[in-house]
């Protein structure tokens, strides 16, 4: 058994496991809205319920020791096993219920997010889905919209988060009857090199398009300002 008095819990878990992923007391401490004094008090009690030295301090901010990372690589194990005991205990049917937050493009939220939400809503009526709207060419850890749950489009630049890659957007390059009377035919992608049609500013389509028909294919290069000129 845990003495109490050495050990207050798993919030000393969790503050130490914050404060090995963010490699600075202040950074733990904020991202945590507690005060610095409060993270390095509950290190320290955790490092002398341990009889271990966690963290190796020096002025470029704090790196776990041996016993460090081997204590946070179990931490992680018992507070997942901790969170499945409460969820147990407290949802023994497993029923789904809580919030969630989901944030996408306008666009998404117009037409699909929508559908979706309904649909999982009616399937789940304890979830209350919250639906955020953005329009942002940069994500990272700070983002607003880092509450649950993300769609966009585009490429991930930043190396701490966790993200998965869906299934590809697919676009349909449509043009008016006017502008086809009064322009060369289009009969291959390459031949739109010689139109000024596109000028394409969302990142998320930044790099050469990949055009199809049927099993043909065809990469299409575009200015990184301009896009295709």
């Amino acid at each position: 058994m845990m003495d109490k008095d050495n050990n207050r819990g798993m919030r000393d878990w969790l503050i130490f496991i914050r404060t090995a992923e963010a490699g600075s007391i202040s950074e733990a401490a904020r991202q945590l809205n507690i005060s610095t004094a409060a993270v390095s008090k509950a290190v320290s009690r955790l490092e002398d319920y341990l009889g271990a030295v966690l963290f190796s301090r020096t002025s470029q901010g704090m790196n776990l020791t041996e016993a460090g990372q081997t204590t946070l690589n179990r931490a992680r194990e018992i507070t997942e096993s901790f969170h499945s005991l409460l969820e147990d205990i407290r949802n023994p049917d497993n029923e789904i219920k809580g919030h969630i937050r989901l944030t996408a493009p306008a666009i998404v939220c117009e037409f699909l997010a929508n559908e979706w939400i309904f649909d999982y809503a009616q399937m789940h009526p304890k979830v209350k889905v919250f639906l955020d709207a953005r329009e942002r060419s940069d994500l990272s850890r700070e983002s607003p919209e880092l509450d649950d749950l993300v769609l966009r489009s585009g490429r991930i630049e930043s190396e701490d988060l966790v993200h998965r890659k869906l299934s590809p957007l697919k676009l349909v390059l449509c043009a008016s009857p006017r502008y086809l009377q009064q322009h060369p035919n289009i009969s291959h992608p390459r031949d739109l090199e010689n139109h000024q049609l596109l000028g394409l500013h969302h990142h998320g389509l930044a790099g050469p398009l990949l055009f199809f028909r049927g099993e043909e294919s065809y990469a299409l290069e575009q200015d990184a300002e301009t896009g295709i000129s």
